[in-house]
C-alpha cells in the first residue's frame, strides 16, 4: 500500500542512489601460483622445466583471486576458454566467467533504458543454487550513481511483510487467520490496533493481507502475537543487520525493531525502520522459493589465469536455514495472492484478465513508499516462478520522480516473462534453424559427392 514519508524520515533512510558507487575495499593478491622449489646446489640445473600447473580451487572462490572484480563491468566472452557468457577482467590478467545469462541481462538493460527509469536495480537468481542470472543497475538521472544493486539504503517497505508473515506462521497463525479492520490503508494509528465493531467493516485472512498488502491486518496480528525480540530474530535470520556473503563485499541492510507498541506494529507492517539492498531482496525471495534455506549468492562461475587455464570453479552451497520448509510453503502460498488477486494482479494480467505468463503460478510481494523534498517514489517487487517449482527469483526496485512511466512490478514481470517464455522460444527457434542448416549442408555434401 502507498505511504508517504516525512522529509526527516527520508533523510534518515539515506540519500538513495545519489552517493555514488559503494566502496568495495582493496583486495590485495595474496597468493602466487606455480612457484618452483630452489634446486639443490650439487645437482645440475635442468635446462628448461615448465612450472607445475596451479591447483584448481573447487567450491568457494578465494577473495584474492577475485581482486579487481566489478559486477557492473563485464563483456562478451572472447574465446573458447571463456565460453559464451559474460566475462569480467580481474587483476594480474585473470578473468572471471560470470553466471549471468546474457540474453536476460541485455533484455533488462534495454528495458530500463527504453523507459528512462530515474533509478532502478534488478537481480535475478536461481533459488536452488544462488547463481545470479541478471545483475542490472540503471540510472537515467545520474550516470555516476554507482552499483545500485548493493545499496542498502532503500526502505524495505511492505516487502518486510514476508518476514513478519513467516514469524506469524511459526507463532501459530496460519494463512487462514481472519482479522477485521477499518483503517491503516496509508497510515497506522494507535486506534488501528484495536477492534472497533462499528468501524471494522472489512475483514481479510493473513494470506489475503499478504497479497493485498493490508497494513492493519499485519499490525494487529503482530501486536497480539509477536514480541520485538522475536521479530528482530526473524529479521536477522533473513539477513538484516549483517553483511551477506557474496563475491564482492556487501554492506548490512539496517533494521531497527522498536519496542514501543505502535512503532513495533508499524515496523511489522512495513512502515519505516527497515532498509535493504536489491541483492538482499532477491535473497529473501530465493529463501522462500528454496524451501526456507537461503543460498549463498554466486556471481562468478570460474576464474581463469592470463593463459586461459582454470584457477577456480564455484560450487553452489547453502548459506543457512532461515525458516522451516513447512513455513516456507505457507509463505509461498500467501505470496501467490499478490499476483492472482492482490497488488500486482493488474501488472501480470491484461485488461481481459489473461496472464502474461500463461500456465504458471507466480509468487511475489510488492512494496511502496514515497518521500518528499525531493519526491522519491520507491516501488519493489520480489518473488519467484513457477511458484510450485521455482527456477528463478527476482527482486526489482524502481525509484521514480513525480513523472514516472513504469514501476517495479512491471520490471519484474518482464524479467520473468523473458526468462520463462521468450528465451525458451528463442532457443527452440535457434535450434530449429541450426537443424535446417545442418540438413541443407548434408544434402549439399551428398549432391557434391555424386
Amino acid at each position: 500500500m502507498s505511504r508517504r514519508l516525512t522529509a526527516r524520515q527520508v533523510r534518515a533512510a539515506g540519500a538513495l542512489f545519489l552517493a555514488g558507487a559503494l566502496a568495495s575495499g582493496g583486495l590485495a593478491l595474496a597468493s602466487a601460483y606455480g612457484q618452483s622449489r630452489t634446486p639443490v646446489a650439487a645437482r645440475p640445473r635442468p635446462a628448461a622445466r615448465a612450472s607445475a600447473p596451479p591447483r584448481v580451487v573447487e567450491g568457494r572462490i578465494p577473495r584474492e583471486l577475485l581482486a579487481g572484480l566489478d559486477p557492473l563491468a563485464h563483456r562478451a566472452a572472447a574465446d573458447d576458454a571463456e565460453g559464451a557468457g559474460r566475462v569480467a577482467d580481474l587483476e594480474a590478467g585473470r578473468r572471471a566467467v560470470l553466471t549471468i545469462e546474457p540474453g536476460l541481462q541485455s533484455f533488462m538493460e534495454r528495458t530500463l533504458e527504453q523507459y528512462a527509469v530515474p533509478y532502478a536495480a534488478l537481480v535475478a537468481m536461481e533459488p536452488s543454487t544462488g547463481r545470479v542470472l541478471a545483475y542490472v543497475s540503471h540510472s537515467s538521472a545520474n550516470p555516476h550513481a554507482g552499483d545500485l544493486v548493493l545499496d542498502p539504503t532503500p526502505p524495505a517497505a511492505s516487502v518486510f511483510k514476508v518476514i513478519t508473515g513467516a514469524a506469524l506462521v511459526d507463532a501459530g497463525k496460519p494463512a487462514s487467520t481472519r482479522i477485521c479492520y477499518g483503517g491503516g490503508a496509508s497510515r497506522l494509528h494507535a486506534s488501528d490496533l484495536e477492534d472497533t465493531p462499528g468501524r471494522d467493516s472489512q475483514c481479510a485472512t493473513l494470506g489475503e493481507a499478504m497479497g493485498g498488502s493490508i497494513n492493519a491486518v499485519f499490525a494487529k496480528l503482530a501486536d497480539r502475537t509477536l514480541e520485538p525480540p522475536t521479530l528482530e530474530r526473524y529479521a536477522s535470520a533473513f539477513g538484516f543487520g549483517h553483511a551477506l556473503p557474496f563475491d564482492v563485499p556487501t554492506q548490512p541492510s539496517p533494521a531497527e525493531v522498536p519496542t514501543e507498541r505502535l512503532e513495533f506494529a508499524r515496523t511489522a507492517a512495513g512502515f519505516w525502520h527497515t532498509h535493504m539492498s536489491p541483492l538482499h531482496a532477491a535473497l529473501i525471495a530465493a529463501t522462500v522459493a528454496n524451501g526456507g534455506e537461503m543460498p549463498r549468492p554466486i556471481l562468478v562461475d570460474r576464474v581463469l589465469d592470463a593463459r586461459g587455464s582454470l584457477l577456480a570453479r564455484a560450487r553452489p552451497e547453502g548459506f543457512r536455514r532461515v525458516i522451516s520448509a513447512e513455513t516456507a510453503r505457507a509463505v509461498n502460498g500467501m505470496m501467490r495472492n499478490t499476483v492472482s488477486q492482490g497488488t500486482a494482479r493488474r501488472t501480470f494480467h491484461d485488461p481481459a484478465g489473461v496472464p502474461f505468463l500463461p500456465g504458471m503460478e507466480i509468487a511475489g510481494k510488492t512494496g511502496t513508499l514515497s518521500g518528499e523534498n525531493p519526491y522519491r517514489g520507491y516501488t519493489w517487487w520480489v518473488g519467484f516462478a513457477p511458484a510450485n517449482r521455482p527456477t528463478i527469483a527476482v527482486a526489482a526496485l524502481v525509484v521514480n520522480t513525480p513523472m514516472w512511466r513504469i514501476k517495479a512490478s512491471f520490471v519484474a514481470r518482464e524479467a520473468l516473462r523473458y526468462h520463462l517464455v521468450q528465451a525458451p522460444h528463442e532457443r527452440a527457434e535457434a535450434e530449429r534453424r541450426a537443424a535446417r542448416q545442418r540438413a541443407t549442408d548434408e544434402a549439399s555434401a551428398q549432391h557434391a559427392a555424386r
